[in-house]
């Protein structure tokens, strides 16, 4: 689909990854070349907030995405899920989300950790508890890359979404 243009304070991504040693997945995949050359920085406000969603096998070069993109890193988030999923070298049970920022973003803190507990789901699906704390903590115009389903006050792209 066609990149989306406009301003948003809040970007949420999952790429889809490709892993080196093939890939099994239910969707296509990009290599890190193809997500760092995502024109990500002409859609953030200059005030803005990124969540970038990794594997552990992704986590070093996540980081040049940050960069590529035109944010900063702050802090990690890791879901840590409920049973094990698969791995190289040891069985995966978290997922990380990489928090950056661009210029200086109002962000609503209360309680929330650098840790988020919830149930795995089908394949890279990420929790309903992510989404609404950062709807909760994030200010302003939102929107999500790589969605597979529309959101209700969310801007949304990817292939995987239905057809209007």
């Amino acid at each position: 689909p066609t990149f989306p243009t406009g301003k948003f304070h809040v970007i949420v991504a999952d790429p889809p990854w490709r892993y080196e040693g093939g890939n099994n997945l239910p969707y296509p995949t990009m290599d890190l070349e193809e997500i760092k050359g995502l024109p990500v920085a002409s859609i953030a406000e200059d005030d803005s907030v990124l969540w970038l969603w990794t594997t552990n096998a992704h986590l070093r070069v996540a980081f040049e995405v940050v960069d590529a993109w035109g944010f900063e890193y702050k802090t990690t988030l890791t879901w840590v899920k409920d049973r094990m999923g698969t791995g190289d070298w040891l069985r995966g049970q978290t997922e990380h989300c990489l928090l950056s920022a661009r210029g200086k973003p109002t962000i609503r803190l209360t309680t929330q950790t650098t840790v988020l507990e919830a149930p795995r789901r089908e394949h890279s699906r990420k929790p309903d508890a992510f989404m609404e704390m950062v709807e909760l903590i994030c200010v302003g115009r939102r929107i999500e890359l790589f969605a597979r389903t529309s959101r209700r006050s969310w801007a949304a792209w990817g292939d995987q979404l239905p057809a209007d």
